[in-house]
């Protein structure tokens, strides 16, 4: 029998990396199932690459506290692996009023976390990223970086891969409990020991196969289109708005990366399309859903959606990322500032909500069934929090 890790991703991969060296079991005995790619091509890669400091997350939650031990631990393991990493830093640009009384707030909750932030002003910022646009203070989180998501799980993969462990690509259906086996899309079945559900947007699906447990949790999907600065001013680190406290989602950002243009993005759309690599709508039962949940959301400006919903829509979408990628910038650093639209790098984020409440679900969800573990939600911050999120899951497991 196999320990079975469904889902290739950051996490699956981080997982098998914590089972062996807590040597749980031999790397021989593990089996990572895919239904896409090996390794995942979904939404482990579709992000702007930001190694998060854990500015915003609720002090207490999982994501506070696997976030920042996740960094260091990501941080090391690069290192080690001679896997570059751009310690270039964020800083966080207030544009109106009620941005600096969020800002104020990101600040005590950063403090409480534990994060290394501090608030400078106008003459401190220039030092850092010359050329922004004057403000009466921003605050600057010096430990949050940038990294090559391809790049660090890839060198995973190669990893598990010379020490033994198995991977195949197919699809699962349900979990035969009673015989202790998973049932794949051709009518396969693989006998496990235990196994691990770390799915990505496919997770929910494959955990509401085995309990009722989530059946209040729908996902709403998101896409995030980005652009990428072709010339101009030198980004030097990773520039962001104030983001609004009620939404996941942190605005249009510039973010320098290695050995490649800046890119600027992401602007988070409602997915209802079903030809985006890494993203099978068909996961999630049926569109019409989805378009109901966005109404719902809409209508009754939960979690300030509709006014999300009303910044992100635009008809000429270049123009937007370029108004939004301007106004960080005084006018005379501006020169030659160019942008180029690029649909093969976007982001995707399969956003949980509650259906009941209509509220955005924001931290980690994982839930032990049966001996076996389901993550059922590990969006942003999963990449940076992986190695210390991967064992936090393994450490539940029970023998």
């Amino acid at each position: 029998m196999k320990f079975i890790i469904i889902g290739s991703g950051i996490v699956g991969l981080s997982i098998a990396k914590s089972i062996i060296e807590k040597k749980f079991c031999d790397p021989e005995k593990i089996l990572i199932v895919d239904k896409y790619s090996i390794p995942s091509n979904g939404t482990s890669i579709r992000n702007s690459g930001v190694l998060h400091a854990g500015l915003y997350y609720e002090p207490g939650s999982l994501k506070a506290k696997l976030s920042i031990e996740g960094g260091k631990k990501l941080k090391e393991w690069c290192s080690s692996n001679n896997i570059p990493i751009l310690n270039c830093g964020k800083i966080l640009v207030p544009f109106e009023q009620k941005d600096y009384i969020n800002l104020d707030k990101i600040e005590q909750n950063a403090l409480k976390n534990g994060c290394d932030i501090k608030i400078i002003d106008y003459k401190d910022t220039l030092k850092i990223q010359p050329g922004l646009v004057k403000k009466e203070r921003y605050l600057w989180s010096p430990k949050t970086s940038v990294f090559s998501p391809r790049l660090i799980i890839e060198n995973l993969y190669s990893y598990l891969k010379e020490l033994g462990v198995e991977f195949i690509r197919n699809s699962v259906i349900r979990d035969d409990s009673d015989k202790k086996q998973l049932i794949f899309k051709d009518l396969s079945e693989v006998k496990y020991f235990k196994y691990i559900n770390c799915a990505g947007p496919g997770a929910l699906d494959i955990a509401k196969s085995v309990t009722d447990k989530f059946n209040h949790l729908t996902i709403l999907p998101f896409l995030g289109q980005y652009v990428l600065q072709k010339s101009g001013i030198q980004i030097k680190t990773n520039i962001y708005p104030v983001p609004d406290p009620e939404l996941p989602f942190l605005g249009i950002h510039i973010t320098p990366r290695l050995n490649a243009s800046p890119l600027i993005g992401p602007n988070a759309l409602p997915v209802f399309q079903k030809d985006i690599q890494g993203y099978e709508l068909s996961d999630m039962k049926e569109i019409p859903k989805i378009i109901t949940n966005n109404l719902i959301l809409f209508t009754s400006n939960k979690c300030n959606y509709r006014n999300h919903a009303l910044t992100e829509f635009s008809i000429n979408l270049k123009n937007k990322f370029l108004k939004n990628s301007r106004k960080y910038f005084v006018s005379e650093s501006l020169e030659n500032f160019q942008i180029e639209m690029n649909t093969s790098t976007y982001g995707i984020r399969p956003q949980i909500i509650n259906r009941i409440s209509y509220e955005f679900i924001n931290d980690f969800i994982y839930k032990e069934i049966n001996g076996n573990i389901h993550i059922v939600n590990a969006v942003s911050p999963a990449f940076t929090s992986c190695f210390s999120l991967s064992e936090f899951i393994v450490d539940k497991l029970t023998l």
